[in-house]
């Protein structure tokens, strides 16, 4: 292929070169500008148009050819793969250590989310109420015991998915997993709270979201939910200007 169809400028310096030309040929890739079958330039070249070392390129292409994206067919080259139009939604774990990225994956719940907490408050039973008031006080009592109450604010999440009634939601959030839960310590560090002010913030939030739910108030389950995940990408976002600020 001509090396124009692969629309790779030249990378800035960042934290890790690697991943950000993986994100560019996976994006590439995934929106069709690189089709199935299509071949991709030497390695050098990809070096010289994105300004990058051959190791970079290396690693990323090994980490391409991993997710399926990429065969390599011997004494020919690298191609974009057959099945890549068919490959499946996924975030890749390097995307849940970066600080930008969680802004993203925030912004995403976000669009979940509100929906799922609406429909939660309309279709919950007393059961499931239950279950998400017991998921609150789990949180509650592990950070009174010190801990960072993940897997409990990971579990209260899970709760309310179950009780809007549509599976899909419950699958959504478990694929996440933890990934969806902002990393208590460089949070609190960059916010300046002490983790139980920190954790006693999203109590307080996570509170609203089940009072809205067994009110039975889709609206308020919506807002409540709404400013529980923009407050967490807000954080982020102070958190990732620090940090760009700091390396400037």
């Amino acid at each position: 292929m001509g090396l124009q169809l692969l629309n790779i400028s030249q990378l800035q310096s960042s934290r890790n070169l690697t991943k950000d030309l993986v994100i560019n040929l996976r994006k590439q890739i995934l929106e069709g500008n690189l089709t199935p079958g299509t071949k991709l330039p030497p390695a050098k070249e990809i070096e010289e148009k994105a300004g990058v070392s051959r190791s970079v390129v290396r690693e990323a292409i090994a980490a391409l050819k991993a997710e399926g994206l990429i065969s390599s067919r011997q004494g020919v080259g690298m191609f974009v793969a057959d099945a890549a139009s068919q490959k499946p939604f996924s975030i890749d774990k390097t995307e849940f250590t970066s600080v930008e990225d969680a802004v993203h994956i925030v912004e995403l719940r976000m669009s979940v989310e509100l929906e799922m907490a609406a429909l939660a408050a309309k279709n919950r039973t007393d059961e499931q109420m239950h279950a998400i008031w017991q998921a609150l006080e789990a949180f509650s009592k592990e950070v009174l015991a010190g801990g960072d109450a993940m897997e409990q604010d990971l579990a209260f999440h899970l709760a309310i998915a179950d009780a809007s009634g549509n599976p899909y939601f419950g699958r959504f959030i478990r694929y996440i997993g933890q990934g969806a839960i902002p990393r208590r310590t460089l949070i609190s560090e960059y916010d300046k709270l002490t983790r139980e002010q920190y954790l006693s913030i999203i109590h307080e939030e996570h509170t609203a979201i089940a009072r809205a739910i067994e009110d039975k108030e889709p609206q308020q389950a919506r807002e409540a939910t709404r400013a529980h995940l923009a407050n967490s990408r807000d954080k982020h976002l102070k958190v990732a200007k620090i940090l760009k600020e700091g390396s400037v």
